[in-house]
């Protein structure tokens, strides 16, 4: 199995190759300022508001000289395409066809001067100098969406990458830009583009005053397989259903019922059409009783709409759409109105909608027989909600993208910053190292949970890596923190890409490592990343990884960020010395990241004495950085709360949790991953010593780690199998912890742990031996720290069984003031607060 799953990689990876060389090549050759770039939904046609922008520029003198290129999806769509094109007049000399992905596809995408989407570019899309992006979206919302969606935030990755990238985000007004853009992608406080509520081109055909449009769309739909014979016309446009839009699906039976049902009741009077979402068209088109009816995906809702009289739908953002005629008519057939709820919220209650709810086919149907109702609502509404979608709002979207002027009707405005209290709020990106299930990975979501994010703007990075859990991440950390997931690969052919790989290898001071090439990629990659955004700080608190060390470094990362700061964990010089000694590949990948530290204005340990010891050892890295200390914080509420959780739920053996229940022994235990610096066979010596003496101590010791079978074996050999257990890897230790006599830490060599702020948060007294940065590590009165030997360790077990001495609970929120002052001051940001508020551009109205 394990050799098929190699094979399939190389061969992945070997697809992949010319696809990258492509990329490559496209991304070193002129931008052409006259070319626009035009896709929709992935390529499935000529449709939606960069369609209307493009009518409009095709018909306008003055951008005569302009190229078009159009993504469309396959053959047969190119095809149609192409003969809608030459019925407008338009020949191949002015529009080109390109299929999505292809070699054509990369080359127009990285070289056209105007690019425009009503949805999201792939991975590989990186705006260059010289490109303006226009983001139409493709509807207001009327569902959550992103971070309002039960664990959206992930999914919202690639959205958010093409948001941060736009010059200009199309919006239908206030309440768009609100719901969606401000809150639901977190755009507010970041988005360096400007937001341009002017309405949406997509509905301009609906407010065809002369009916031109009208008599166009009849016969395109003729073409299409749909003849409108002069009847009126019922339009029914579900959306998808399901819990991710990578796996939608349509209750095809539903619809099916519900266009028979309206056909009956309706009679011959009323022609009933369907225009299903593009995502689950395929699925509709699979039903006898759509043929003839089924609005093709490439055929603009908005065309559908200008010659509908009556709207069904439920909660599609079609709705909204709709509202730029307000005499038309809507009913809102929502059978699992309430199971649809419990998955994706409504942004306003459904009793306020424009229509009468209803819940079967024949209330549906008698609803749209009797004409509908509640005209004075969608009267409000489109007042309210489509303010601005009145027939002319794709020349206004030109006029500011491509004539530079100010909207007649609507207004620009702006995302790019926040105030709070009258200050402007400093943006911080962190790189958040591997999101492991490690001490780095604790001390973060510890950090993000007590800055006040209210007055911090916070995004944090990551790339993928092997047993990371970004999802566990997630869920753990305030839903107001940005997360800005590493999507997709570095842009490079690959001989430039496997400079990274050298880095790795050989670090930033070897001579066969080009780094000034180096950073010409990491910059793009920078860009492809995180668009135009202009952090004030930025933080690698991973600190291993050389290439992000480099990423996040100064001369990689556009030049007006103020403060790049690393983070330093361990006593690194030890670090690196134990893990050669032992053969671990990662003390060569830190002798990497120290290569890159005069890159950096701030070195920071996390605790003032490993400060010290870091700055001894690596000071001749540091270049101009100077050294600073920042203590982790503790997450108590998280942590409290995790050990409210019975120790019969964890999966426990269950002599584990008879012993942590026995009051008449002396438990330790101890997490973390099963190393030599960790040292736990220190710590099993120690209480087979101890147990031999006449003490009754057991240990449990929770982690894995290449050192596993050694332990175990360890244990037998000492005969103390049966009272010191190792549990594995445990999801949630703190009820163990909670419920032991004493927290364990036996390392050789340590940062500040989280392992100790954690069990000391949850009153369990510590016993640690004295790694080189234990100073101030353990309060006075909180436990006990020995010298680094298994004698130290045996007599201190020894007397912890025996007198069971009274210990000092730490003052936690004391303690966490003063840390998150020295984390504000290690990285500068204290200079922020005294920042004044930047007022935010209004434009016209």
């Amino acid at each position: 199995m394990a050799r098929t799953k190699q094979v399939w990689s190389v061969l992945h990876r070997a697809r992949r190759m010319p696809r990258a060389q492509w990329v490559a090549h496209w991304r070193t050759r002129p931008v052409e300022s006259d070319t626009v770039f035009y896709e929709a939904t992935f390529g499935v046609g000529l449709v939606d508001s960069p369609y209307a922008i493009f009518r409009h520029l095709v018909r306008a003198p003055d951008f005569d000289h302009l190229h078009h290129v159009w993504v469309v999806a396959d053959d047969e769509r190119r095809r149609r395409a192409r003969k809608h094109l030459r019925a407008l007049g338009l020949d191949e000399g002015r529009v080109r066809l390109v299929g999505y992905r292809t070699p054509a596809y990369f080359r127009y995408l990285a070289t056209a001067g105007y690019l425009v989407n009503n949805s999201t570019f792939p991975a590989e899309f990186g705006k260059r100098a010289g490109q303006t992006y226009v983001n139409t979206w493709h509807g207001t919302p009327l569902k959550s969406m992103g971070y309002d969606v039960p664990g959206g935030a992930l999914g919202a990755a690639n959205v958010i990458r093409n948001f941060l990238a736009a010059d200009h985000l199309l919006s239908s007004g206030p309440y768009m830009t609100d719901t969606m853009y401000r809150r639901a992608y977190r755009l507010e406080g970041i988005a360096p583009g400007s937001v341009l509520e002017v309405g949406m081109p997509r509905t301009d055909v609906q407010v065809d005053a002369t009916g031109e449009r009208r008599r166009e769309v009849r016969e395109h739909l003729r073409t299409r397989g749909v003849t409108l014979d002069g009847r009126r016309v019922v339009l029914v446009a579900p959306t998808w259903r399901g819990e991710a839009f990578a796996d939608p699906r349509l209750d095809t039976d539903a619809v099916d019922e519900l266009v028979t049902e309206l056909s009956r009741v309706l009679g011959d009077d009323w022609q009933v059409l369907v225009k299903a979402h593009p995502v689950v068209h395929a699925q509709a088109q699979d039903l006898p009783s759509l043929r003839g009816v089924l609005v093709p995906p490439d055929v603009p809702a908005n065309e559908a709409l200008a010659v509908t009289d009556h709207l069904v739908t439920d909660y599609s953002s079609i709705l909204f759409d709709a509202l730029a005629d307000p005499r038309l008519p809507i009913t809102f057939h929502v059978p699992d109105h309430a199971a649809y709820e419990r998955l994706r919220p409504l942004y306003l209650p459904a009793e306020d909608l424009p229509g009468h709810l209803c819940t079967t086919p024949e209330e549906t149907a008698v609803d749209v027989a009797g004409g509908g109702g509640r005209a004075d609502v969608r009267h409000e509404w489109a007042e309210r909600y489509a303010p601005f979608d009145d027939g002319g709002a794709a020349e206004r979207v030109v006029d500011v993208v491509f004539g530079g002027t100010q909207p007649s009707v609507g207004r620009c405005t702006s995302l790019s910053e926040r105030t709070h209290g009258g200050q402007r709020v400093p943006r911080v990106l962190i790189h958040g190292g591997s999101l492991q299930h490690n001490g780095v990975t604790s001390s973060l979501i510890a950090l993000l949970g007590e800055i006040d994010l209210d007055g911090v703007d916070v995004s944090v990075a990551w790339g993928p890596a092997r047993n990371a859990d970004p999802g566990a991440f997630a869920e753990a950390v305030d839903s107001r923190v940005r997360l800005l997931p590493k999507v997709g690969g570095i842009n490079g052919p690959k001989r430039v890409v496997w400079f990274r790989h050298l880095l790795e290898r050989l670090g930033a001071d070897h001579a066969a490592v080009p780094v000034s090439r180096l950073v010409r990629l990491l910059q793009d990659e920078w860009g492809r990343c995180f668009g135009s955004v202009e952090f004030d700080h930025v933080i690698d608190f991973g600190g291993y990884s050389p290439y992000w060390a480099l990423l996040m470094s100064r001369g990689v990362a556009p030049g007006d960020v103020r403060t790049h700061s690393i983070w330093l964990h361990n006593d690194l010089a030890a670090e690196v010395a134990s893990s050669a000694e032992h053969g671990n590949a990662r003390a060569r990948h830190l002798e990497q990241v120290f290569s890159l530290y005069r890159r950096y204005d701030r070195l920071v340990s996390v605790s003032e004495s490993l400060s010290r010891v870091n700055e001894r050892s690596l000071a001749g890295y540091a270049g101009n950085a100077s050294f600073r200390s920042a203590r982790n914080v503790i997450d108590e509420s998280r942590v409290r709360s995790l050990a409210q959780v019975p120790l019969e739920d964890l999966g426990l053996d269950e002599r584990v949790v008879a012993t942590l229940r026995d009051a008449g022994t002396t438990t330790f235990v101890t997490a973390g991953r099963l190393t030599h610096e960790k040292n736990q066979a220190r710590l099993i010596r120690a209480a087979a010593a101890t147990r031999a003496a006449g003490h009754d101590v057991t240990v449990v010791i929770m982690g894995s780690g290449p050192l596993e079978g050694e332990l175990r074996a360890l244990t037998v050999e000492l005969g103390v199998e049966r009272s010191v257990f190792l549990t594995g890897q445990v999801a949630n230790p703190f009820p163990v912890v909670a419920a032991a006599g004493y927290f364990a830490l036996t390392s050789e060599h340590e940062g500040l742990p989280m392992v100790i702020l954690e069990a000391l948060a949850l009153k369990t007294p510590v016993l640690t031996t004295a790694f080189s940065s234990v100073e101030g590590v353990v309060p006075e009165g909180c436990g006990v720290v020995v010298p680094r030997d298994d004698d130290a360790v045996r007599h201190a077990m020894m007397e912890l069984a025996s007198a069971r001495p009274a210990f000092t609970a730490l003052d936690v929120d004391a303690y966490n003031a003063s840390a998150l002052d020295e984390f504000a001051t290690a990285i500068g940001l204290e200079d922020d607060t005294r920042t004044p508020a930047t007022p935010r551009p209004t434009g016209h109205t």
